[in-house]
């Protein structure tokens, strides 16, 4: 007797001894938080799933406006460069995405669904009418499927260098075994879901990974047919982060888009070395706009 209680002690330490090994080499290898500057003007919305912070420019209510959405653990103080140069081209929100920044949110799903869900309920809040959406990178993910499935709300399109074509991320490894791999994936949100997992990487960006990009998928693709605003996708061919080559693929499927190609010095980092080709789209917009609405008055 004495001999099987040692066995299934030692089994159940060699099984704890494996699992915080786990958790510690997620909580290393993952993605973390990190401190996010204040900007002037920013304003908080508070839900009851939590807080979003964001900032506008020109906002009055039942207006289209510009919505900027930035990448994977991002803020929006990834768009620093871009947004004085927007400042006299209409209506511009620019937030952290629910999960990211100083946006926080209790969730256990940061998937492109469940994100144009809160997305779509942020602009209600805000009393916005219909929004022209520019992402960036997980961003711009979001904005494509945002605009295939409240069409009504999208009026128009920037994606730079969206990530949510399968497989077009360059990642190797461990990275590449956690997101690919069914049973590694399952296991690494579980354990990111974890008490004890929180208790010691409160900060870790883990979970959000984890789900965004499992909906990198071939619904994504399917979701790109649907979209009939206009689009305008932006990259650089020295993108080393997603390749050219799949903003071309993009161009393919999404019917109404024009692919723009930014200075090769802008790489995977397109609103802050490169922002002006996409000022200018943001502004010939809002001119169009404006004339349209001249002449219908």
């Amino acid at each position: 007797m004495t001999r099987y209680f040692l066995y299934a002690c030692w089994i159940c330490l060699l099984t704890l001894t494996m699992y915080l090994t786990w958790a510690l080499m997620l909580g290393w290898v993952g993605p973390s938080a990190y401190r996010v500057d204040e900007v002037a003007g920013q304003q908080f919305l508070t839900t009851q799933k939590g807080v979003i912070r964001f900032q506008t420019q020109n906002i009055s209510e039942r207006v289209d406006a510009v919505v900027l959405l930035h990448g994977f653990n991002g803020s929006l103080n990834s768009w620093s460069a871009l947004w004085p140069l927007i400042r006299e081209c209409g209506p511009s929100v620019r937030l952290d995405l629910p999960g990211f920044g100083q946006s926080f949110w209790q969730s256990e799903d940061y998937s492109l669904a469940r994100q144009s869900r809160d997305l779509m309920q942020f602009v209600d809040a805000l009393d916005l009418d219909r929004v022209t959406l520019v992402g960036t990178s997980m961003g711009a993910s979001l904005a494509a499927w945002a605009a295939a499935h409240y069409p009504n709300r999208v009026g128009a399109l920037i994606l730079i260098a969206p990530s949510g074509y399968p497989g077009s991320m360059s990642i190797k490894g461990f990275e590449k075994l956690l997101y690919q791999n069914i049973f590694a994936h399952k296991l690494a949100r579980y354990t990111a879901q974890s008490a004890v997992f929180n208790y010691f990487f409160g900060n870790s960006r883990l979970l959000q990974a984890l789900t965004v990009t499992r909906s990198y998928n071939a619904q994504w693709l399917a979701a790109l047919a649907r979209i009939h605003q206009p689009t305008w996708v932006v990259w650089s061919q020295t993108d080393r982060r997603v390749p050219f080559q799949y903003g071309e693929r993009i161009v393919g499927l999404v019917p109404s888009a024009q692919l723009v190609t930014a200075i090769d010095a802008a790489g995977h980092d397109i609103p802050n070395r490169d922002p002006y080709p996409i000022a200018k789209l943001l502004c010939d917009l809002q001119n169009q706009r404006t004339a349209k609405d001249d002449t219908s008055d």
